[in-house]
């Protein structure tokens, strides 16, 4: 199971995490009604936890989301009640239905090899209405990735359980592999997780070749959520050939 999906302790898992849920969820607002102001439907591929959707749902009329496996379902439907939580994996992809924001904030394309991202993305802009938009945070840009990081945390519980967690990343092969370790204490022991995952960081016009192979116009905003890479992509009608990315204002984090 990995470790994000452990519902026992995510919410020690984060408690100091950098990244604020909801200041990104406010930022993907603004960026949907700048650019797609009419939208009525979104879905989160990859929802995490669901404390996006929750947010979101309050602005947007049809909010849903994605897990990739039954843990993390758990998690966001427990976070976002009411909300429809589809479990599913991400390759052939339908739902029945179309959307007109479609959106992926988590690093979890980032396990997949050029030839598997640019087929996830084809089947996420077949989600898409004409006009809608594809918006997708790939993890960090090569020259961020390619270097070792090292990161570590302790969290305390009101409950007395108390968590440990300790990660390491380095290059390998091309790609960023990660190793993440937790130790969970609380009342019947000490409990380790760990899992390591492999990432690939692609470079700004692999992003935007594969979103035009994908039906899209599309706009790289170097720090367009809340500091981190965010693309832009907006499902062409059919037949249409791709076009160059426009030049796109900045926007800042929401607050």
């Amino acid at each position: 199971m990995p470790v994000e999906a452990e519902s026992t302790y995510h919410d020690l898992l984060h408690a100091d995490d950098s990244r604020d849920p909801v200041a990104e969820a406010l930022t993907v607002l603004r960026i949907i009604q700048a650019r797609h102001p009419r939208a009525g439907s979104l879905i989160e591929v990859g929802c995490g936890a669901g404390e996006r959707l929750r947010a979101l749902g309050q602005h947007i009329a049809l909010v849903e989301g994605v897990a990739v496996d039954d843990a993390t379902a758990v998690l966001a439907r427990r976070s976002s009640p009411g909300t429809t939580i589809h479990q599913a994996r991400l390759t052939g992809l339908d739902l029945g239905r179309r959307y007109d924001v479609v959106a992926c904030l988590h690093d979890g394309l980032a396990e997949l090899p050029l030839v598997g991202y640019r087929e996830v993305l084809r089947t996420l802009a077949g989600l898409l209405d004409t006009g809608g938009l594809l918006l997708l945070a790939p993890f960090w840009m090569p020259d961020v990735a390619i270097r070792r990081t090292a990161s570590d945390g302790l969290s305390r519980g009101d409950d007395g359980r108390t968590l440990v967690r300790v990660s390491r990343g380095a290059p390998r092969d091309g790609a960023h592999r990660v190793e993440r370790h937790v130790l969970l204490a609380e009342g019947d022991g000490v409990r380790h997780a760990a899992e390591v995952r492999t990432l690939h960081a692609f470079g700004r016009r692999e992003h935007l070749n594969a979103l035009a192979a994908a039906g899209c116009g599309a706009d790289f905003l170097a720090t367009g959520l809340a500091g981190r890479p965010l693309l832009v992509g907006v499902r062409r009608p059919a037949g249409r050939p791709g076009t160059e990315p426009s030049p796109v204002p900045t926007f800042r984090p929401a607050r």
